[in-house]
Parts: structure tokens; sequence; C-alpha cells
């Protein structure tokens, strides 16, 4: 760790030096599956009107289908589902444990304590709780991830966590979401093999509640705008072209948005690699989950370079530039 060879390695854009690598990924999708119709049954037995004209524009506009439900695995199971692959695979000591959390419900105990007792290397890391940027929390725990890196590049890694579990099912389906639950874990390496990451960029929002018309129109008619701002940003520090990008790796919003971003940015819209209709908005796992499919079906070639984004509802902004 931290010889020139290493050094060398995760050198990228104009000789810059990658601020980490993501070493390996993991996720636990729950087999049951939660319909638009499902949804929409559960709203209206609640009293809402809810029309078939307005279910087949969601699927049909929006491209959301179905999303995962889960039946049977508490939350710290389902952390434990995901994670366990990655750490029986890998025996690096765990420096830090960021816990995303994007739908900032809280959890009244310890959901890492059975994964404690397991894994020797898990034991001594400090945890941290990130959740206030909401679905773009992994990319806050990135950035964090160059900060703690850059103060000590020897200490061992960081394992991002991320865990949604909606127990009321009024919470899965909202005017523009189909969300699902998920876990997901991303070892990160100061050195070796693995994803370069050269860039890291957030943006923060605003808040406001959904009783804050105002504030709900202003972010669902400026967001595009956003992105775009965004992934420009992070190509002009980079000192790459959209040309140079193989793949935008965004987080499973409706179809139609990401529609829009491609036109504004004048990329074809295969560039954008999402799993809406597959998964729906997996809140703190999308960009994870979308990232490791990628890779299994061959998207991404080694030596590529690919943005993940994703936008937190309020206006949080996350995004950042990787090489395969």
């Amino acid at each position: 760790m931290g010889n020139a060879v290493a050094d060398q390695a995760l050198t990228g854009p104009t000789n810059k030096q990658a601020r980490f690598a993501i070493a390996d990924l993991s996720h636990y999708i729950p087999e049951s599956r939660f319909s638009v119709r499902d949804g929409a049954a559960h709203l209206r037995r609640q009293g809402m009107t809810i029309t078939e004209a307005q279910i087949e524009a969601f699927q049909r506009d929006y491209g959301f289908m179905q999303a995962p439900f889960e039946t049977e695995l508490s939350v710290e199971e389902m952390i434990a589902a995901a994670c366990t692959p990655l750490l029986d695979r890998n025996s690096l000591p765990i420096q830090v444990l960021m816990f995303v959390n994007g739908g900032n419900w809280g959890l009244q105990h310890n959901v890492f304590k059975a994964l404690l007792h397991k894994y020797e290397q898990l034991r001594g890391a400090d945890i941290y709780s990130i959740g206030k940027q909401t679905c773009a929390s992994f990319h806050m725990a990135l950035r964090m991830a160059t900060h703690l890196f850059d103060a000590s590049r020897d200490e061992g890694a960081i394992l991002i966590v991320a865990v949604d579990k909606l127990s009321v099912n009024s919470h899965k389906l909202t005017e523009f979401y189909l969300c699902g639950d998920s876990a997901s874990a991303c070892l990160l390496t100061p050195y070796g093999a693995g994803h370069k990451t050269y860039e890291v960029f957030n943006q923060d929002g605003y808040v406001y509640d959904q009783s804050n018309a105002e504030g709900v129109a202003l972010f669902n008619t400026t967001f595009f705008l956003g992105i775009r701002g965004a992934i420009q940003s992070i190509l002009k520090q980079a000192k790459l072209s959209l040309d140079d990008v193989k793949l935008i790796v965004g987080s499973n919003v409706s179809l139609k948005a990401w529609e829009t971003v491609a036109y504004l940015l004048r990329a074809p819209l295969e560039k954008f690699y999402v799993k809406t209709r597959e998964v729906g908005h997996l809140p703190s796992s999308d960009i994870q989950y979308n990232l490791a499919q990628a890779i299994a079906e061959g998207a991404l070639k080694q030596g590529d370079y690919y943005i993940t984004i994703n936008v937190g509802y309020g206006g949080f902004m996350g995004c950042a530039l990787h090489q395969y």
C-alpha cells in the first residue's frame, strides 16, 4: 500500500491521482414484488382517487412497473444478506463503516451487531450515519471517503452499507416514484485494483416539506438542470468531454427525466444506464445496484470512464467520475 506501483496504477485523466477505488460491490434485492397497481389499490383504500389513465401514464411516461418488497427479513437481516458475500471475499480491516439511509427513518437498535460479532475485520471500525441528503446520500458518503483517505491512507478500507425497508405501503408509491426495499454494500480502498474514483461532486439542496407546494413544484421543474450542471462540472474538473465517458449510471427516477437530461446534454439516451423498469427506485442503493448490473451485463469494459449521479428530494445532488 502506498508504493510507487500502486500510485501509478491509480493515475487517470491528465495524470490526475485517483481519490480511492471501489474494490467490491454486493446487494440484496427481495424476491417479492410490489406493483404500481398494488400501490394504487392501497391508496384507493385510503380514500384517494386514482384513475386507470393515471396508472397507465405512470407506467408509460415514468417507466415504473414494479419494485422489490421485503416481507420476511428484518433490516438487520437485510444488511447481513448484502454484506456477507462481500465480507467473505475481502479480509481487509475496515477503518470506517458508513451507514446510508436515504429514507431518513430512525433505528432503535444496532443493526450491525451480528456482523460485528462474525467478522473480525469490522471490529474497531468507526461507524457514521448518513441520510440528510436523502437519495443523494450515497455520494455524500463518497465525498466523506475522499477526506478520510486524504487524512490517512494506510489504516484500512471503508465500507458503505445502505438499506431501505419501507414498512408503510403508501410510502412506496408517490406522485413521482415507485420505491423498493433493498440493501447494498460497497467497499472502498485507498489503493489497489478496482474502480478508480477521480472526482466527487455534491450540491446542497433546500429544505421544504410536502405542504410547500411552491418548493415541490420548483424541485420538479428544475432538477433536470441541476443534473446537467453537475455532469458538466465534474467533466470540467477532470478535463474530459462527454464523449470520453462510456456510461452515466443514474438513479432510478422516471425515464422521462433521463430523456430530458439527455436532450439538455445533447447526448444519446443509450448513454444513460438505469433500472427503473426492473426494480423501481431504490432510495439508498440505486447507484450501487445499477453499477453492479452494468458490470454483469458487460455495459462497462476495463478502462471505461463512467459517471454516477443521483438526485435527492429537496434538490440535493451527488455526482462522481470513475474508471472501470
